[in-house]
């Protein structure tokens, strides 16, 4: 299994391409950088460190048809690709907090979530290009500046189960996102199945999944990160709440969502009238959190993952980036591996 960090785009196109750098020396795989509404464009963000190394991958995720055209998003992936010949990777997703934000309407989503994909893949690889999708189309497309070559790895992001299934037969691979090695397994069955029923081959899909880091010096210091920021693991889903929670306290969760999410900015990682094990139990569940002396515990349940057939984990990365990236270089991907 091998190991990934995702490092938002509010960070500098220089201090990204340094920790890349740094990552690409402990031989994580994959640089992913963060597409967010406050953040800067990650595709131009990704250049420096995508000119300036030489093994690791560089990828940009979420990317969404809603905001963006898939006609854009392959150009714009096939630019970076010529950067990073073969290196390059992205994840297509379904929305978002920047699609919440400019109020687009989340129609369709399955929909837009394929038609993109296809259009992207076909974008990339077919000359000339058409497509006659009910959402996006296009006729003739044939940029005589793409090489010859490997072409971006495609990812969907994907955990409910009409979008896992439909991309697992148009997808190079699925992201799923803080889910639990039981649930991993469950999606992983599923979509192995659902190729096998299309008649294409297992060998080589791959399954990533997106897991929160807070693995740092002061333990107490780790926690508190983790609940401060535990909004953002997405506690409304049903499916994955009630995975480790039952339905009279995963109805406590909805009903302080909004002072949930305002933790991170006030600084805190305390609710009022919200029982502070409930916040340890979402971050012993969703997260991977506590010190340094933790960390034979947390390569165990990272253990779990490889062996239902996890092939990439990816780790958010919040603070303390360079310490991180050595941990999982010196401590993690050995024993991955």
């Amino acid at each position: 299994m091998d190991v990934d960090i995702i490092l938002d785009s509010t960070i500098s196109s220089q201090e990204l391409c340094e920790l890349g750098l740094l990552a690409e020396q402990y031989d994580i795989r994959c640089v992913w950088n963060a597409n967010m509404l406050i953040g800067r464009d990650p595709f131009t963000n990704m250049a420096q460190l995508a000119r300036e190394s030489s093994r690791i991958k560089v990828a940009p995720m979420a990317i969404n048809a809603y905001e963006m055209h898939p006609f854009r998003i392959a150009m714009n992936l096939l630019t970076l690709n010529e950067l990073a010949p073969g290196r390059v990777e992205a994840m297509i997703g379904g929305g978002g907090e920047t699609v919440m934000s400019l109020d687009i309407p989340f129609e369709r989503r399955v929909g837009y979530v394929k038609e993109a994909l296809e259009f992207v893949s076909g974008a990339m690889n077919n000359r000339p290009f058409s497509y006659d999708g009910s959402l996006f189309k296009i006729r003739d497309y044939d940029p005589p500046w793409v090489s010859d070559g490997p072409k971006p790895f495609l990812f969907a992001g994907a955990n409910r189960p009409m979008m896992t299934k439909m991309a697992a037969t148009t997808a190079d691979g699925i992201l799923l996102s803080d889910l639990t090695p039981n649930l991993c397994t469950e999606r992983i069955e599923n979509v192995r199945s659902y190729r096998r029923d299309a008649g294409l081959s297992n060998d080589g899909y791959r399954f990533n999944n997106f897991l929160a880091w807070y693995v740092y010096d002061d333990p107490a210091e780790a926690r508190f990160e983790a609940r401060r920021w535990i909004g953002f693991r997405a506690l409304f889903r049903d499916y994955m709440m009630l995975d480790f929670m039952n339905q009279d306290e995963f109805q406590q969760i909805l009903d302080h969502m909004d002072a949930i999410y305002a933790m991170a900015p006030a600084n805190t990682d305390r609710v009022e009238g919200l029982d502070d094990e409930l916040l340890d139990r979402c971050v012993d569940h969703l997260t991977l959190t506590g010190g340094v002396d933790d960390l034979d515990r947390i390569i165990e349940e990272l253990l779990e993952f490889k062996a239902i057939g996890i092939t990439e984990v990816s780790f958010k990365l919040q603070k303390h980036y360079a310490h991180s990236i050595k941990l999982l270089g010196e401590r993690v991907i050995p024993a991955l591996r």
